[in-house]
């Protein structure tokens, strides 16, 4: 009993030694909990709603006032034309669009009847659900409230229409999101731990005195890793489309022009990581400690809408939260460059910061 006790004090010991892991062990569970306790949340209020109003009559008035008030939408903009709405929708710019026709309040008052349409992005099903129920909800209790119902033969036509993903397949959804899932994991940690075996072998240090320049030697560390992520992401994206028939309405070569952007980003994060850790399970940690906030803040499982501000404000800084915006506008929206420039450009903006600051910082660890 007494060498259990005394080889259970000498591990102690040794964890207590090592800050770095020991750090990591205390402060990561504690943040975790604090971000995912405030921003982990299915209840999809506030829905970003552009509204088309050709009508601009007090009914109309009332009826999009009705929307604003059930705490389920939010009127970002009154559209102009039927095209910026659709626009809006095209880049993730509005969950939803109300179109209310001319002559809404004349043919209601007429006993005519009238339609009114919401358009709904039903990429993500979860707030796609929640606008489709309580949007029909909203109007009943607009004709009741205004008295149509009693006196109207026909009462407001209200027609929802659930645009890229009409059938709310959750696959269309998860599925191209695995693609960044995927990536923004395994690459990391391949990249993280193959260096960081090297550093512990000795093996870094005797390129070093050859004529390689520091630079030279991470970039042709991590050319292969490239192609692994390729790989990676074609085996992905054919088992999407051929296995589980998840149409592809985007152009496949953006699709992988801006796959390779985001594997950059995941080699940058494995090179700090690698420079960052001592040995190989610290730099898994560290890419852990990152993939989860990835999981969770950017989009992939829960609904960005239903988080706070500062919570989606964290998520900014996440690059899987613009490839998934980017990968599912692509497959599921057939969106181009253009249209994703800006989600694109901060992807760029992320992947040359991140090189650069990681090359310079293994080239001073390596000096």
């Amino acid at each position: 009993m007494r060498n259990i006790w005394a080889i259970a004090y000498k591990e102690f010991i040794q964890v207590s030694r090592d800050r770095r892991t020991l750090t990591m062990l205390i402060v990561m569970p504690v943040m975790q909990l604090l971000i995912y306790g405030y921003g982990i949340n299915t209840d999809v209020k506030h829905l970003a709603t552009y509204v088309y109003d050709q009508d601009r009559t007090y009914l109309s008035r009332r009826l999009v006032e009705s929307f604003t008030e059930s705490e389920y939408f939010t009127v970002k903009k009154q559209a102009v034309s039927i095209q910026e709405v659709y626009k809006a929708l095209d880049k993730g710019q509005a969950q939803s669009g109300l179109i209310i026709p001319p002559n809404f309040t004349g043919d209601l008052l007429k006993k005519k009847g009238a339609q009114v349409q919401l358009i709904i992005d039903g990429t993500d099903s979860t707030p796609a659900t929640v606008a489709l129920n309580s949007s029909q909800a909203i109007v009943n209790t607009f004709m009741q409230t205004e008295g149509l119902i009693p006196v109207q033969v026909l009462p407001i036509d209200f027609r929802p229409r659930l645009w890229y993903n009409p059938d709310l397949k959750s696959t269309y959804f998860m599925l191209p999101g695995l693609i960044g899932l995927v990536l923004q994991f395994m690459v990391p940690v391949i990249t993280a731990t193959a260096i960081v075996r090297e550093k512990e072998r000795g093996n870094i240090e005797q390129l070093l005195v050859t004529p390689i320049k520091p630079y030279e030697l991470i970039l042709g560390k991590i050319i292969p890793y490239i192609g692994i992520g390729v790989i990676m992401a074609s085996s992905i994206i054919s088992v999407m489309h051929f296995l589980f028939a998840v149409p592809i309405h985007g152009s496949v070569i953006t699709l992988f022009f801006v796959t390779m952007i985001f594997l950059i980003v995941c080699l940058g994060i494995g090179l700090w990581a690698s420079t960052v850790a001592d040995n190989q399970q610290q730099a898994t940690q560290l890419v852990m400690f990152l993939a989860m906030p990835s999981i969770l803040l950017s989009g992939f499982i829960f609904p960005r809408e239903a988080m706070p501000v500062w919570i989606r404000d964290i998520g900014y800084f996440i690059p899987m939260t613009y490839f998934l915006k980017i990968v599912r506008g692509i497959i599921l929206k057939g969106l181009g460059l253009v249209d994703l420039l800006d989600q694109i450009l901060p992807l760029i903006i992320m992947a040359v910061l991140v090189i650069v600051f990681s090359i310079r910082r293994f080239s001073k660890r390596m000096t």
